[in-house]
């Protein structure tokens, strides 16, 4: 073979199926070699006592989005740099429709939004507010295009109904796609919000006593047994709460395609944070929102047992000031959402491999593999295999650092992650065989990421 244009030599290879020590040869952006001993290279990176990894794949973020009456901080330089020193070389965002836009020019805007400024790859999942005949008929096309991954609501104002939610799920379904959804009972949310306001309950507190597991279980269930009737598969979205994971775990004994995705904060925080003052709280207003120990540890075992099939970071950067100028004195107008895209993959790997959570293949699976199965990237993306996109972390896990907000690069204000002591970091990025991130210095140019067009759904 000619001379590799990078090799990347001596490291520890992981995937989700296998941990061995090899070289990578690195060839018009592809993995074209793996082997025990690879020479003549263009580039050489020792790995020596680092682990290699497929790049991290992110599929749930929210960059330059409005939400919540209010719009979030990242551009898509800010964000995918952000992105970037995590770790992470694909993210899949979630756009919002607004009412009477096509799906198709939503996606054409983001790709407006992105091009110029993205230094990470990236693609769509827009979020269907404005369920009608036509937006039902676009949708087919721009799965076959690449595009087979879609989102909605059962909170907030532009919440689904059921009759809407099952034509969604059955017209995604038939033709090849997949829909995630955000499961909570909304109805049962504001009755309960607007009985603690007329009492004067109004601080952050409160947020979470409006929003208790069971309205997320309720919704998990009703979303599986449409699911089921119609035969499709479905993503549950941000799961907080056990009760969730029960109904995860019931519909997949009965054959639904149900796949489950959490978030570093319900794995490491608790709702104890809302109950201090609102300048330290407003941090941690989420939906679904933190919740007790017990939900906690439900989630880590649910990481090894498979009910949860991965973990994205549901970066939502509102700034805190923002967040208190709307919300100070009432918690339903705090926007809900937190930066979380740099931190996913060191919180993960420090909190689960580092501390004998979960093995290095798990957390594979966890931050890049099963991410790329479910958004139609893989195997482009998520593994390390010859063929597939030369998108790499050298991660090295014994070097340990301190999280604050100084040291990151969105944004965004504050982290919910302030002071976390965590080990293992990540050192090189590379994106199809270009460094972009090297030893903590960002290398790549604003709008090198490209936009990446996907396969169907295939069931893992």
């Amino acid at each position: 073979m000619d001379k590799f244009d990078m090799i990347i030599q001596n490291g520890r290879i992981a995937t989700a199926g296998e941990a061995y020590t090899a070289d990578i040869g690195i060839k018009d952006g592809k993995v074209a070699c793996v082997a025990k001993r690879l020479e003549r290279g263009t580039k050489i990176i020792d790995a020596s006592g680092k682990y290699v990894l497929p790049g991290a794949v992110d599929i749930h973020t929210h960059i330059d989005a409005p939400l919540h009456g209010s719009h979030t901080l990242d551009d898509w330089y800010q964000g995918t740099c952000a992105a970037a020193f995590g770790g992470v070389t694909c993210v899949v965002d979630y756009p919002n429709q607004i009412k009477g836009q096509s799906v198709r020019n939503i996606i054409e805007q983001s790709h407006g939004k992105a091009r110029d400024k993205a230094v990470i790859d990236y693609s769509f999942s827009p979020v269907i507010v404005d369920r009608t005949e036509a937006v039902y008929a676009e949708l087919p096309q721009l799965i076959e295009e690449g595009f087979p991954t879609y989102k909605v609501f059962m909170a907030y104002d532009f919440k689904i109904h059921d009759e809407e939610l099952v034509k969604l799920l059955d017209v995604i379904a038939k033709n090849g796609g997949l829909l995630g959804v955000h499961c909570e009972n909304d109805w049962a949310i504001g009755y309960m919000a607007d009985q603690l306001v007329k009492a004067g309950k109004t601080q952050p507190k409160y947020h979470s006593v409006s929003r208790p597991p069971i309205t997320e279980e309720e919704a998990t269930g009703r979303v599986l047994r449409i699911a089921e009737m119609v035969g499709a598969p479905v993503l549950i979205v941000h799961v907080s709460a056990k009760g969730a994971l029960r109904e995860i775990t019931n519909a997949k004994s009965k054959g639904v395609r149900a796949y489950g995705e959490t978030c570093p904060h319900f794995l490491l925080l608790d709702e104890n944070l809302y109950d201090q003052d609102v300048s330290e709280a407003a941090k941690f207003v989420v939906t679904p929102p933190l919740r007790t120990k017990e939900h906690r540890k439900a989630l880590w075992n649910a990481l090894t047992a498979g009910t949860i099939s991965l973990v994205s970071s549901d970066h939502c950067a509102f700034s805190l000031k923002e967040k208190l100028r709307l919300g100070s004195d009432m918690f339903t107008k705090i926007p809900h959402g937190a930066p979380g895209v740099e931190t996913r993959v060191p919180l993960l790997f420090s909190e689960g491999v580092a501390k004998g959570r979960i093995n290095i293949n798990k957390f594979v699976e966890l931050i890049s593999t099963n991410p790329a199965r479910l958004a139609g990237l893989y195997p482009r993306k998520g593994t390390i295999a010859v063929g597939c996109d030369a998108d790499i972390l050298i991660l090295d896990g014994n070097r340990e650092e301190t999280i604050s907000v100084q040291g990151l690069h969105g944004a965004c204000d504050f982290t919910p992650f302030q002071g976390y002591q965590v080990k293992g970091w990540p050192e090189t990025v590379i994106s199809r065989g270009r460094i972009i991130v090297d030893k903590g210095q960002l290398v790549a140019r604003p709008g090198s990421g490209r936009l990446v067009k996907r396969n169907g759904f295939q069931a893992f």
